[in-house]
């Protein structure tokens, strides 16, 4: 009995350390938003306080400031177009061209492959300048569809190198058994392999928004004031004669990393549904 009391006790103080740690790890992950947080509801006089305040009135002068601007409403505008066209665009070129890499052996797919993980292996700014001059000569230079193709470039190899994961190891007896029962290699590949592969998709795109709705580089030398993303525009408030604009920056920082928060939010309920939801019958 002694026994049994003793490992209730050592599981209990397990489960404590581990909550604590738990706890420990949450707060460090979430203190520099929490800290963002506080400056963007405190007003100029609080944030340059010598000693800094941790209970106050919350004011959302900044937040009003920000979003009555009509060039931040545009910039946000942007942004979500050049994302999710990235996204999409990303998607549709990536996974058939995952599906290919998983099902159909020709020659030189592993060097393909390669050269794909390859190219997203490169650091940004050397193709940065190659892209300026190709846009330019195209005409494509400060226009919202050069970023998009920018994006594009570093998404694709993300999502082939995860789609083709997620295609592997799908059983080929389930595209056999659709093609029995007459469906194309289209008709199975679009009823059958998309809806099982939908965590991998939606895996991949938020790890593609992500990279899109955070770029800076790309967005600051292929965009102009007409075209500018929001990255680029949170740029300008840490310059100006009276110095860095906390309160604006702060401000506008939380209502750029609010939709990507909770896209993430909704794309993880559909991926654990549908890491649940898949079944093969036997």
């Amino acid at each position: 009995m002694a026994g049994v009391v003793g490992s209730r006790r050592v599981r209990r103080i397990e489960a404590a350390l581990v909550y604590l740690a738990l706890a420990v790890l949450a707060a460090a992950f979430l203190f520099p938003l929490l800290w963002v947080l506080g400056l963007s509801l405190k007003t100029r006089p609080q944030i340059f306080a010598d000693v800094p305040l941790f209970l106050w009135w919350p004011t959302f002068e900044h937040y009003a400031d920000v979003l009555s601007r009509a060039d931040f409403l545009k910039a946000f505008v942007n942004t979500l177009i050049v994302s999710a066209s990235a996204v999409l665009l990303s998607l549709c070129v990536g996974v058939p061209a995952a599906y290919a890499f998983a099902r159909f052996p020709f020659r030189g797919r592993s060097f393909l492959f390669f050269a794909l993980l390859v190219m997203r292996m490169l650091p940004p700014i050397a193709v940065l300048v190659p892209m300026y001059v190709l846009f330019t000569k195209l005409g494509l230079a400060t226009t919202r569809l050069s970023v998009v193709l920018a994006y594009t470039t570093f998404s694709l190899p993300l999502v082939v190198w995860i789609m083709r994961g997620f295609f592997e190891d799908l059983p080929k007896e389930l595209e056999e058994s659709a093609w029995i029962d007459g469906a194309t290699r289209y008709g199975g590949f679009l009823r059958v392999v998309l809806p099982l592969a939908r965590p991998g998709m939606v895996a991949a795109s938020i790890l593609c928004l992500q990279l899109a709705w955070n770029d800076f580089l790309f967005a600051a030398v292929l965009t102009n004031n007409a075209t500018q993303t929001l990255p680029v525009l949170m740029a300008g408030f840490s310059g100006g004669d009276s110095g860095v604009d906390w309160g604006a920056m702060t401000a506008s920082g939380m209502l750029v990393i609010l939709p990507v928060i909770i896209f993430s939010f909704m794309a993880q309920r559909h991926l654990v549904a549908g890491l649940s939801s898949g079944s093969v019958k036997g």
